[in-house]
C-alpha cells in the first residue's frame, strides 16, 4: 500500500513454549511427509532436464520470519527441494510495491526500468501516480517500462520460446500485477468490485484472457468483504483455473494480504501471520495438485519471495517535518511521499540543499540521515546534509541504495528514518507497519527457489536482491538474461559455470558489507530506543 502523498526488531517477536514447539515438530513432520509425495520426482538429483514452467509467487510485504511459522508442509517440501536465502533484500529505493514488482520482472533497478514507486515526477515535470487504477489501465506503467528499454521475464522467455504464454495476476493490486507481467505478458488480471459490488476478476486492457477464464464459476464473490486469507485464496484460485484453461508456461502471482492488512494494519501480528501462512500453504498445495494432474509438476520451477520488507512502527514523524522544510526554503514540492523514507521532488531543484538542511535543523530524533541530489555532467549523485552523523559503512550502504534510482526522475531530497519510524501523512496515522525506505526491516525479505536444476536443502547467506531473481530463473529455464542489472545466483544452480560462481563471489564482496551495515544499524537503533524507554 502507498503512504499518503501530496498531489500525496531485528529483535524477534515470535516465541513458542516447549509444548507448542514439540507439537509443531510432530505435526510438521507428518504434514511434510504427505506434501513430499507431490514432489518426489522434483526432489530427485537435479541432473535432469531444465524446468519448462515457472511459478513465481510474491507474498507482498512478507517478513522472512513468516516462512517459518505454522504448519506449512507444501512450503517445507519446496524448501527441502531447493535453496532459501536468509539475507536477501530488496536492494532498491523506493522499497514499494510497483517498484519491487518491476524489478522482479526486469531484473533491473528503478534507474533502468523507470518504475520508482507509487508517485514521482518525470524529467518533463509531469507527475506519475500508479495507485490510480485509471492510470495503470491506460497503459502508463507499460509505456514507462518500454521507454526505459528494460527487458522482462516475459520478453526474454518469449524471445527464446515464441509460442510461450505468460500470465500475471493479483488480488486487488493492479499496480503489482501490471509491472510484474510487463508489456509482453499475454494476460494480466486482478480483482475489483463490479457494478453490483461483487468481487470479480478483471484484466488490464490489452492483456484480457478468454472469457472462459474470467467468467468461470467460483472465481467471484457476492461481497467485497472477505475473511482473512480470502483475497489471497481468490488470487491463487484464479491462477489454478488459468493454468487449467491456458496451460501457460510462466505464472507470476502477487498475493496481497501479507502487506495489507497484515503488515500495515496489524504490524505483522504473529498469530495473524501464522494463520495467513497456513492458508497460503493450502493454496500452494492446490496449485501443485493442478500442475501434478497436468503431469508437469516435476518440470516446474517455484520461486516464492516478497517485493519489499515490512518495518513495525513505534514512532510517527509528522509530514510537516518535510513540508515545513520545503516552505521555509521558499520552495514548492511537486510531489512528496511519506514512508520509512521521505522523498521530495521540488519544482526548483536548486533549493534541494537548503531543504535538506532545513529537515536536519528540526533535530527529529527519528531521522537517521538526509540527502540532496546534485546533478553534474557525470550524472546525479546524492550528498548527505551535515549535522547527522552515521557510521561510514552505513553511509556506503545508503549510497548503494540511493544509486538504485539515481537519474533524471529521482527525488531531489531523501530523508531516511530510523528503524521502527516513518513519515506519516493524514490517513496513515494508525498504521503499525510500513516500508519504502532504507532500513533493514524495510529491505529484508524472504526468498525460496526450488525445482529442477536447483540445489537441494540449502540455506544461503548470500545477499540476494530482487534484481537477481529474473536472471536466475531465466538461466535455469534456458533463456538469456541479457541487459539486466542483476546477476545469476550461482549458488542456487546445481551446475553453475565457473564464471557464474566467480561473478557471484565478487558481487558478494560488495554486497555483504551493505547487508551487514543495514542490519547492524537496525540492531543498534532498536537497542538504543529500548534503553531510553
Amino acid at each position: 500500500m502507498p503512504s499518503r502523498h501530496h498531489g500525496r526488531r531485528t529483535i524477534s517477536r515470535f516465541s513458542f513454549s516447549l509444548i507448542a514447539a514439540l507439537f509443531f515438530v510432530l505435526s510438521s513432520s507428518l504434514a511434510v511427509g504427505l506434501a513430499g509425495a507431490l514432489h518426489q520426482r522434483s526432489v530427485a538429483p537435479p541432473a535432469g532436464p531444465m524446468p519448462k514452467y515457472l511459478v513465481l509467487i510474491v507474498l507482498d510485504g512478507a517478513e522472512p520470519e513468516y516462512f517459518h511459522m505454522g504448519v506449512t508442509p507444501h512450503l517445507e517440501a519446496l524448501r527441502l527441494a531447493g535453496i532459501e536465502y536468509d539475507q536477501s533484500f530488496a536492494g532498491i529505493l523506493e522499497s514499494e510495491t510497483p517498484a519491487g514488482h518491476a524489478t522482479l520482472s526486469t531484473g533491473s533497478t528503478p534507474a533502468h526500468d523507470g518504475m520508482l514507486g507509487f508517485n514521482w515526477v518525470n524529467g518533463d515535470n509531469s507527475t506519475i501516480h500508479t495507485f490510480d487504477p485509471n492510470v495503470v489501465r491506460a497503459g502508463t506503467v507499460e509505456r514507462i517500462m518500454q521507454q526505459a528499454g528494460a527487458p522482462t521475464i516475459a520478453s526474454a522467455f518469449k524471445q527464446k520460446y515464441p509460442k510461450a504464454k505468460v500470465v500475471a495476476l493479483s488480488g486487488h493490486k493492479y499496480y503489482a500485477a501490471d509491472p510484474l507481467g510487463g508489456p509482453n505478458a499475454d494476460y494480466i488480471m486482478y480483482y475489483a468490485p463490479d457494478a453490483h459490488n461483487h468481487y470479480v476478476p478483471t484484466a488490464i486492457p490489452g492483456h484480457v484472457p478468454p472469457a472462459s477464464v474470467l467468467d468461470a464459476p467460483g472465481l467471484s464473490t457476492a461481497t467485497t468483504t472477505l475473511p482473512p486469507g480470502g483475497e489471497d485464496h481468490l488470487a491463487m484460485k484464479l491462477a489454478v483455473h488459468t493454468f487449467q484453461t491456458i496451460h501457460q508456461q510462466i505464472t507470476l502471482i502477487n498475493v496481497p494480504e501479507f502487506d495489507w492488512p497484515l503488515g500495515h494494519v496489524y504490524g505483522g501480528d504473529p498469530v495473524k501471520a501464522s494463520y495467513l501462512m497456513q492458508s497460503f500453504d493450502k493454496d500452494l498445495g492446490m496449485l501443485e495438485r493442478a500442475y501434478a494432474k497436468a503431469g508437469v509438476l516435476d518440470k516446474t520451477l517455484f520461486v516464492i519471495t516478497a517485493d519489499h520488507g515490512m518495518a513495525p512502527l513505534k514512532y510517527q514523524i509528522p509530514d510537516q517535518v518535510l513540508d515545513g522544510a520545503v516552505t521555509k526554503a521558499g520552495a514548492t514540492s511537486a510531489e512528496t511521499t511519506y514512508s520509512t523514507g521521505g522523498y521530495i521532488w521540488l519544482q526548483n531543484p536548486a533549493a534541494a540543499q537548503t531543504v535538506a538542511n532545513n529537515v536536519v535543523a528540526q533535530h527529529n530524533a527519528h531521522i537517521e540521515s538526509v540527502y540532496y541530489k546534485v546533478t553534474t555532467k557525470r550524472g546525479d549523485r546524492f550528498v548527505r546534509a551535515g549535522g547527522l552523523d552515521i557510521p561510514p559503512l552505513v553511509e556506503s550502504a545508503n549510497q548503494y541504495l540511493l544509486s538504485s534510482f539515481a537519474g533524471g526522475n529521482s527525488p531531489d531530497v531523501v530523508a531516511m528514518c530510523m528503524e521502527d519510524s516513518a513519515f506519516v501523512a493524514q490517513g496513515a496515522a494508525s498504521w503499525k507497519g510500513n516500508h519504502g525506505g532504507a532500513t533493514w526491516n524495510s529491505q529484508h525479505m524472504p526468498l525460496l527457489i526450488s525445482g529442477p536444476g536447483v540445489v537441494r536443502g540449502v540455506t544461503s547467506a548470500s545477499p540476494a536482491r530482487l534484481e537477481d531473481i529474473a536472471p536466475t530463473v531465466l538461466t535455469l529455464m534456458g533463456a538469456s538474461p541479457r541487459r539486466m542489472d542483476g546477476s545469476v545466483l550461482a549458488d542456487a544452480l546445481a551446475h553453475p559455470t565457473g564464471e557464474q560462481t566467480q561473478t557471484q563471489a565478487t558481487l558478494n564482496l560488495q554486497l555483504n558489507p551493505v547487508v551487514q551495515a543495514l542490519s547492524a544499524q537496525s540492531q543498534g537503533e532498536l537497542s538504543a530506543e529500548a534503553a531510553s524507554e
